[in-house]
């Protein structure tokens, strides 16, 4: 004899139909809303970050630099004897002589002038006399009292703009170098750079103007 399994009442079986696809449907909604979330917290959060600070005040500069100079001025003589010849005028070179001498100047001379002086109708000599000023200069500073310090950068401020003067060691305190004296006339400053391995400068003040 069989027995016949029992049937649930089709309005109640369309009822637990609709309950599913209900608790269905809440699951993607819920799954949906979840996810937004989620996307909005990675990209909307924010994390607060350590303090930092950057800039050059944290390397010390150098300081106390002082230009120490000293001018010379060179003058030159040079006397040049000729003969002319009477009958074809062709002039021949017969006497040369070069003396030259070296003093302190307080200003930046330079000339160069030649005259003629007749000795005979067929003789004269001409006197050319150079005269030419150098600057023998020596940069000093004290040194950073900052750590890790790499070298020192020079630079010269002048009425024409700045010049870079070359790059030194980071023991180094001093940089002497000779010069045309023209130099004078640009209002020559210089100043030092610190660098450092970590890639922060400093920038010293300025030195006394640059003169004979």
């Amino acid at each position: 004899m069989t027995t016949a399994l029992p049937l649930p009442h089709p309005r109640a079986a369309a009822t637990g139909r609709w309950a599913v696809r209900a608790l269905v449907a809440l699951a993607v909604v819920a799954s949906a809303v979840l996810g937004a979330g989620a996307a909005n917290a990675t990209f909307s959060d924010s994390v607060a970050l350590p303090a930092m600070t950057v800039g050059t005040g944290t390397v010390a500069p150098a300081t106390d630099v002082t230009v120490e100079t000293t001018c010379r001025t060179t003058t030159t003589v040079v006397k040049r004897t000729y003969r002319v010849s009477p009958g074809t005028g062709a002039t021949t070179l017969i006497a040369y002589s070069l003396t030259s001498s070296t003093v302190t100047s307080t200003s930046n001379v330079e000339s160069d002038e030649t005259t003629t002086t007749w000795s005979k109708p067929t003789e004269y000599t001409t006197t050319q006399t150079v005269q030419d000023t150098e600057l023998y200069a020596t940069l000093r500073w004290q040194p950073s009292t900052s750590t890790r310090v790499t070298g020192y950068r020079m630079t010269a401020h002048t009425t024409y703009g700045p010049y870079p003067m070359g790059e030194t060691g980071p023991t180094t305190t001093r940089m002497s170098a000779r010069y045309d004296a023209d130099v004078v006339d640009y209002g020559a400053q210089l100043s030092i750079d610190t660098l450092t391995d970590y890639g922060w400068t400093a920038t010293s003040d300025l030195s006394n103007v640059v003169t004979c």
